[in-house]
């Protein structure tokens, strides 16, 4: 049983980092991030917004007991926190204690996820090292032009494509079949997969987490956005294909891990969500995963889903402190202040979307988030774009949504990280933030909580990222926490710096 909160597919504020030049040092300090993850902040869950009340319980789970919502069967499906990561034998506790059926334990942020009856909930938060609860809920799935307008095709000139690198894709699957992201050379006789991982979080049964499991797409979202991000845009192939590459991606280069955790109606609960972007972290050596796309959300009661606090959003900050550049849609719901979990994570880059003529799409989610982040980062191209159609072994459909404009940023991201191995996510997200166009809609400042920084140019950030030579060292202040790039003279001496659903 999964319990739901609706989250919109992307198809249809923490401050920004502010880059500061000292010409004495050399040093470029990114200001506005703390180092500090908040899976290691003390006793979070003592003054989090996300519990007015104050009895450890996430106010959405509270409405939702007292709705009767999301209750099958007399039970509940809940994250239980603890105050240290759990073990086998605090899973033990809460099943011999409470009558818990635990379905998933985390090993990343201190979660076990699983079922309680509605008559237990009170007792389950007197379970020895439990603190705090949250309703499972759930979340959804929210290029032809749009290569030329972002200037992909002058970082291609340069060589770059995405090879070597591999870029996540945590959405509803991977079509492996179909032309455009079955292989690299869209030559059958050859073996050379462009899909070298997939890891199903939703079968509980047969994955055994090797990402070895045979890909595969029930809905079609996760395909599309595959194809944005690394399809060669081949339309057909073998001895007598054209050759021709109508709708190419922006790293046709790179590999594609396909992580499903969202199911054929496209929505999957926060736990599972959880799993596939806790399998990300730990298989991101092995298949060397520096990119990943997240185009889901949830907007139902946006605007209590915006704490750094939320889970998924906790993991989302995991995800980039473990190396991984992680770009989340902002959502379709057009109003301002309606950037929810896992979109208003303060390390990430939340993606806002565009037309073709730049302007922001009317559906586009805006910022700010109840703790005055101002989000999205950026804004890219999210309508009408063409991209695969799974299941037709060489189709292709326009779809439109800030989750068409995430895959092609986190393309974008890989591109960067081709021509400077060397940068850090954060590094990634201050070079697309700072190169972007300056764009704005109802506020002339920059950034805002329409566009962000601006609409990324990549030919820009390209310039940026080759030019940049940096090691980066983190200070710990309690006052300000700074995270410094000491920066080393490059060749031409300059220093440089609820359930989801598709969206």
């Amino acid at each position: 049983m999964r319990s739901l909160i609706a989250v919109l597919v992307a198809s249809l504020v923490a401050l920004q980092p502010m880059l500061s030049f000292d010409d004495s040092s050399s040093e470029i300090n990114v200001v506005g991030f703390s180092s500090k993850s908040i899976s290691e902040e003390v006793n979070w869950w003592e003054d989090t917004r996300m519990d007015r009340d104050k009895n450890y319980r996430h106010d959405i789970l509270d409405m939702a007991l007292e709705q009767g919502k999301f209750v099958v069967d007399g039970k509940i499906s809940v994250l239980v926190d603890f105050d240290h990561m759990p073990t086998e034998s605090d899973e033990t506790l809460l099943i011999e204690e409470v009558g818990f059926i635990p379905s998933w334990r985390f090993h990343h942020i201190p979660i076990i996820s699983g079922l309680i009856d509605v008559n237990r909930i009170d007792d389950l938060l007197e379970v020895e090292g439990v603190v705090f609860l949250t309703l499972n809920g759930e979340l959804h799935v929210l290029l032809d032009n749009a290569i030329g307008i972002h200037h992909v095709d002058t970082v291609w000139d340069f060589g770059y494509t995405g090879e070597g690198i591999s870029v996540a894709i945590i959405d509803t699957g991977i079509d492996p079949n179909h032309v455009s992201i079955n292989d690299f050379d869209d030559d059958p006789a050859t073996n050379d997969p462009k899909v070298v991982a997939f890891y199903d979080a939703l079968d509980d049964s047969g994955d055994d987490g090797s990402g070895t499991s045979q890909a595969y797409d029930d809905h079609g979202h996760g395909s599309h956005c595959a194809g944005i991000t690394a399809g060669t845009g081949a339309i057909d192939e073998g001895p007598m294909s054209t050759g021709e590459q109508l709708y190419r991606g922006v790293a046709p280069g790179a590999s594609l891990v396909g992580v499903k955790v969202l199911d054929g109606g496209g929505s999957g609960s926060f736990a599972e969500v959880m799993r596939g972007m806790e399998w990300t972290i730990d298989n991101q050596i092995k298949y060397n995963i520096r990119s990943a796309s997240m185009s889901l959300g949830g907007p139902w009661m946006a605007e209590l889903t915006q704490e750094q606090e939320e889970r998924v959003t906790t993991l989302a900050n995991e995800m980039v402190a473990a190396g991984i550049s992680l770009m989340i849609a902002a959502g379709n719901s057009a109003a301002y202040g309606t950037i929810g979990t896992p979109g208003a994570a303060k390390d990430v880059i939340t993606v806002g979307a565009t037309e073709d003529s730049r302007q922001l799409a009317v559906y586009s989610s805006k910022g700010p988030t109840h703790e005055g982040q101002i989000k999205p980062n950026v804004a890219a191209i999210g309508s009408a774009v063409m991209s695969v159609e799974a299941n037709t072994g060489n189709g292709y459909v326009s779809m439109s949504g800030t989750s068409m404009a995430t895959p092609m940023v986190a393309g974008m991201a890989v591109l960067l990280h081709q021509a400077n191995p060397d940068l850090q996510p954060l590094m990634i997200r201050s070079i697309l933030e700072t190169t972007a166009e300056y764009r704005w809609l109802s506020h002339p400042v920059r950034p805002n909580n329409d566009y962000g920084w601006g609409f990324v140019e990549m030919d820009m950030a390209l310039e940026e990222a080759i030019k940049y030579d940096a090691t980066i060292s983190v200070e710990l202040d309690p006052e300000t926490p700074i995270i410094y790039y000491e920066g080393n003279e490059t060749d031409d001496g300059n220093d440089t710096a609820a359930r989801f659903f598709v969206h």
